[in-house]
């Protein structure tokens, strides 16, 4: 039986979350050194006030405890060990720092303060009148004309409080989802896996798998998107679905009071709403300038529907939006769309295959009828829910670009070399072919890309402005290490064929099998993050030459090095990763 919120707050349960955070500021401060060593333009800025109280309650970095070195490395199948993500490592250190100090009894301040701070946790949920403070918001740039709207819980408390509160009604609610609903959920029994955390790659093993077993039949496909989940759900929907979550949650636990859980979710409702604290915020001219933004993207957009026309006193009386951000937004919509996906589920039969990973979902179906129904279900099942789907295209352009471009596609066939036939559908950053072959979606390949162009100009050249501590050589190398770690992660020749990835984009796609078509992808990336450093060569020894790239005879190598798995070079490609040869 689960225990009340209050009593889930226990010493450990905060001490935890405390940890991790430490963990992440560790990371953080790391990163930021490595690119102040490179040059003194890139400050290490100073720590925050919350920084500061975060670091006062845990164990001073020399004093942390040693790992042995079975701790450090775990075994593989193979036989072989891999070494443990660096984060990993330090948790196990803080955590059992402070075991052995509470176990020597010894009166640390740092465990004195942290006991403090666990006491005023557990006293501050149990107020009548709790609340948060609101939300800081910060745009983040999503393309030329436009941001998102990102928030942060900036003070502490409130933090761990949300954290906290995430995963107990994760816990609490995990058994009454769909169980095809993959994202935000905690540990459970999937598909005969215990102790599964489900993310997007299963996804993609559930088609695979539904592909094969009805390979030579018909297959149709429906999707459905909706327009910006988190600025528009309403707060009386999310209200009506979470007490109705309770209700069947009390049946398990007779007798469970939530009085604590509901007073922070109620608290977490109250301080945001999307017009009073982000629309606003388009005529805010300050606002925009304070945060960095360029005048063509100040704007946070919102949909394209009736509600636009009301007056904008009415408008902001709207309670809607949730933070994007905050611990709870991601089991919100779990909780908001749970009514419709048990309403898609008692309508399919064992020859349909439904699956939602947060806001966006596929359905896949031997039937065009039975697609257009559970479609249909689903479609109006959102509206009935205040939410906004985009509308579904009329009139697929099968082959054409404009096929991806549409958000939402009702019943559609899926086949090979139909003109009235998609032969590619995407799903959670995947595309599949009907014959099964697999390769990265083009909005997640060019993020890819973009994301190379970024770490190399705008997040450390641009920011050096010509004062480097470093030769150039140094800052050359610092580059590619970057870039290699963020594609496949720390490897080296001697580990490369058994090592897993982890922590990088590889890790991404681990359902990845090299065919044709993703071959050329991934040779597209190498090739791309090799002009990227030739660029940066010219750009640090100050050559103003228009043409970009590496020479013609470093990109004949470089494909020379991907057909030779023994060559230095092919182990940090993102070809290497998903070739046949690998092992």
């Amino acid at each position: 039986m689960m225990k009340t919120y209050g009593e889930y707050i226990s010493f450990w349960a905060v001490t935890d979350v405390l940890i991790s955070k430490r963990v992440q500021l560790c990371d953080k401060r790391h990163k930021k050194h490595q690119l102040h060593l490179l040059s003194p333009a890139m400050s290490l800025g100073q720590i925050t006030d919350t920084e500061q109280l975060l670091l006062s309650m845990m164990p001073p970095r020399k004093s942390w405890v040693s790992l042995s070195t079975k701790t450090r490395f775990r075994e593989l199948e193979d036989g072989n060990r891999q070494r443990k993500a660096a984060a990993k490592c330090n948790w196990l250190a803080i955590k059992w720092t402070i075991k052995k100090d509470l176990a020597s009894g010894a009166e640390l301040s740092y465990l004195l303060r942290l006991k403090e701070f666990v006491g005023i946790i557990q006293k501050r949920v149990h107020e009548d009148h709790f609340a948060f403070d609101v939300p800081v918001l910060f745009p983040d740039v999503k393309d030329e004309s436009s941001c998102r709207p990102l928030c942060k819980f900036e003070s502490l408390e409130d933090s761990v409080i949300l954290i906290l509160a995430n995963k107990y009604l994760t816990e609490l609610f995990n058994d009454l989802f769909y169980e095809e609903s993959l994202a935000f959920r905690s540990k459970r029994t999937y598909h005969g896996e215990e102790n599964c955390v489900t993310a997007h790659h299963h996804a993609i093993v559930r088609m695979k798998e539904y592909r094969k077993q009805f390979d030579g039949k018909r297959l149709y496909v429906s999707e459905c998107d909706l327009q910006k989940f988190y600025d528009t759900v309403s707060h009386s929907v999310v209200r009506k679905c979470y007490y109705g979550l309770l209700e069947k949650a009390l049946k398990e636990n007779l007798g469970l009071e939530f009085g604590e859980i509901n007073r922070v979710f109620e608290a977490y409702l109250s301080c945001y709403s999307f017009p009073k604290n982000v629309y606003c915020k388009n005529v805010d001219k300050t606002f925009w300038e304070e945060n960095k933004i360029d005048e063509k993207q100040r704007c946070f957009k919102w949909v394209d529907t009736k509600l636009l026309a009301k007056s904008h006193r009415g408008l902001m009386r709207l309670r809607i939006g949730v933070p994007q951000g905050g611990a709870l937004s991601g089991l919100i919509a779990n909780m908001v769309l749970n009514s419709v996906d048990w309403q898609v589920k008692r309508k399919m039969t064992d020859r349909d295959l439904y699956l939602r990973y947060c806001d966006d979902m596929i359905i896949i179906s031997t039937s065009k009828a039975r697609c257009q129904k559970l479609f249909s279900l689903y479609y109006k099942g959102t509206k009935k829910l205040k939410l906004v789907p985009h509308e579904p295209e009329k009139d697929l352009k099968f082959g054409q670009k404009t096929f991806w471009k549409g958000k939402s596609k009702d019943a559609y066939a899926w086949a090979m070399g139909r003109k009235d036939a998609a032969e590619w559908i995407g799903f959670v950053g995947y595309e599949m072919r009907r014959d099964g072959a697999l390769r990265i979606r083009k909005k997640s390949f060019r993020k890819e890309l973009d994301k190379q162009t970024k770490v190399v100009f705008e997040k450390t050249l641009d920011k050096i402005r010509n004062k480097k501590r470093v030769s150039n050589d140094s800052l050359l190398s610092s580059l590619e290490s970057k870039l290699i770690s963020m594609s496949v992660g720390k490897i080296a020749v001697w580990n490369a064929p058994f090592m897993e990835s982890e922590m990088c984009w590889s890790a991404g796609f681990k359902e990845l099998e090299m065919n044709p078509v993703l071959e050329k992808q991934l040779r597209e990336l190498d090739r791309h993050r090799w002009m990227m450093l030739g660029a940066a060569k010219r750009r640090i020894e100050g050559n103003k030459k228009k043409e970009t790239g590496v020479e013609r005879k470093d990109l004949e190598q470089i494909e020379e090095d991907n057909k030779n798995p023994d060559v230095h070079g092919m182990i940090h490609s993102y070809y290497y990763q998903f070739a046949h040869d690998k092992d």
